[in-house]
């Protein structure tokens, strides 16, 4: 992950030693974390709540947006998930991108990914496109898998949504806080 010091673009420091048996279980790790994000668009695209749900830890949290309060725990999560399903959506699909990834230890990241997303349905509302981006932190559970423990949502423009979301790429602390709220 980069940041801006000096004046100069630099690599956030992730501490620890860097043998090439460590890079490599580190190359491997980032691997599965850009996996997370690919499964859950999926899950999301097919309608799959019990994907989605796989996603997080017990305890994950999920913020749809700045100005929500966290939907605690796996359980809550799906339920949301559950209602916020559209049955009228015909096709959806996801596309995920830029994604950026700083180990905090060797146990938790922060990851900072864009997404750009489109629906379409089977009703006379038209097609939605949504621009945005997620905000995770991840982290290795006992069984030996990366799971969100932290997931934000946030979004740049949205086109056809009865929500009307946008502009909300402003002003976010770097590196991502994803349990940051206004």
């Amino acid at each position: 992950m980069k940041i801006i010091r000096d004046g100069k673009m630099c690599s956030l420091a992730e501490g620890g030693e860097q043998s090439l048996e460590k890079r490599l279980r580190r190359l491997e790790d980032e691997r599965e974390i850009r996996e997370i994000l690919y499964h859950y668009t999926r899950c999301v695209d097919r309608g799959d709540i019990e994907g989605i749900g796989s996603c997080y830890t017990e305890d994950g949290c999920f913020y749809p947006s700045d100005r929500s309060r966290p939907i605690q725990g796996r359980e809550a999560i799906l339920a949301v998930f559950t209602r916020l399903m559209d049955p009228t959506v015909k096709t959806s699909a996801h596309f995920v991108t830029n994604q950026q990834i700083h180990f905090e230890n060797e146990d938790e990241a922060l990851v900072f990914a864009y997404f750009y997303a489109n629906k379409s349905f089977d009703s006379q509302r038209e097609d939605e496109l949504t621009w945005g981006g997620y905000e995770l932190r991840v982290c290795r559970e006992a069984d030996g898998q990366w799971r969100m423990k932290t997931h934000k949502c946030f979004f740049t423009r949205q086109d056809g949504s009865r929500t009307g979301r946008f502009g909300e790429q402003k002003d976010r602390p770097w590196p991502p806080i994803p349990e940051f709220t206004l």
